[in-house]
């Protein structure tokens, strides 16, 4: 097996093939970092001309000289096939080699695979496992290819969210639509706003830019609008079979108008009428009583956990640093 460097449209061709695929691990992710200029690679693995496995490779941090890289949301490939083990043991591997040469000392990735019922993440060999340390480890999936129909979609909805839509439907009449790059400063000051109600750090405006300039025809940011005003707005990035829900930000004095319900019907209508399978509400902390997952629970999306976080040494140094790092169980990142 050999580990190669690929083109987009090489990279591209085989992640679509693949039920890991995510927008992590896409082209316009490393169109993103390639504006940036940010130091990143697309890498195949390939065993007698045979692509095996892929991955986006970008550099996260730098200490003195010596990188860390990361394959957010990575490798690719099929992780059902028998031999899934033995190319991901190859991949990593070769990609250690080829680091090294590029001044890396450590490795992280977060594969986007499931953990199956009963089962814990996996041990992989030479790394260490972080749990939940830098991906999401917890995502709330809604699976809509059982319902013809959005009609049959929304009687699944808890009754509360129901109402909620329908309340907001009738009375408020808000004006849901889609905002152009110019108006992407509206979703920065609702989440602003959102990040100081619940204690969290905002996103840069540059941020939303990066992303809606990479993803361009992917990618879509709705608001609500109640008597001329924004109240709430979203951005969703769609992706091979999926929907992913990103960002959000409401304007806490409009609670009452229910604008954050508005927008996710106005995007499940959409996932379902084109003919998405996923319609992905992204990370969760799966607790009762906790807001975010209350709410995304509500619309009847189940709790999915994937592998987490693994970091890998790539030289004596990154042995070091490595083994100062702590596992993290759910709870315990602020």
């Amino acid at each position: 097996m050999e580990l190669v460097k690929l083109s987009k449209e090489e990279f591209d061709s085989f992640v679509k093939k693949q039920a890991c695929d995510n927008f992590l691990q896409s082209k316009e992710m490393f169109s993103r970092y390639e504006a940036k200029n940010r130091e990143a690679y697309l890498l195949g693995l390939k065993d007698n001309n045979e692509l095996k496995a892929v991955t986006l490779a970008v550099k996260t941090s730098e200490i003195k000289g010596q990188k860390i890289f990361s394959l957010p949301g990575g490798p690719i490939l099929d992780y059902s096939a028998k031999d899934s083990q033995t190319v991901l043991d190859a991949f990593l591997k070769e990609i250690k080699t080829f680091l090294k040469k590029q001044h890396g000392f450590v490795l992280q990735f977060s594969p986007n695979v499931a953990v199956k019922n009963g089962e814990s993440s996996p041990r992989i060999t030479g790394a260490k496992y972080l749990g939940e340390y830098v991906q999401v480890k917890w995502i709330s999936i809604l699976d809509l290819s059982p319902f013809k129909t959005t009609e049959e979609l929304f009687k699944t909805f808890r009754k509360g969210h129901r109402y909620s839509i329908k309340y907001t439907d009738s009375r408020f009449h808000l004006d849901v639509r889609e905002l152009g790059r110019d108006e992407l400063k509206i979703l920065k000051s609702l989440e602003d706003k959102a990040a100081k109600k619940h204690s969290f750090r905002a996103q840069p405006l540059s941020y939303y830019e990066e992303l809606y300039d990479a993803f361009k025809d992917k990618i879509k940011v709705l608001a609500a609008f109640y008597e001329n005003q924004p109240v709430a707005a979203a951005m969703f990035i769609y992706y091979g079979h999926e929907v992913v829900y990103l960002y959000s930000g409401a304007d806490p004095t409009f609670d009452r108008v229910a604008g954050s319900y508005a927008i996710q019907w106005k995007m499940l209508t959409f996932a379902h009428d084109n003919g998405f399978k996923r319609y992905n509400f992204y990370g969760v902390r799966p607790e009762a009583g906790n807001g975010v997952y209350e709410f995304k629970a509500g619309f009847r999306a189940e709790v999915e956990e994937l592998w987490g976080t693994y970091m890998l040494p790539l030289s004596p140094l990154g042995k070091l640093y490595v083994a100062r790092k702590k596992y993290h169980k759910f709870g315990e990142l602020a």
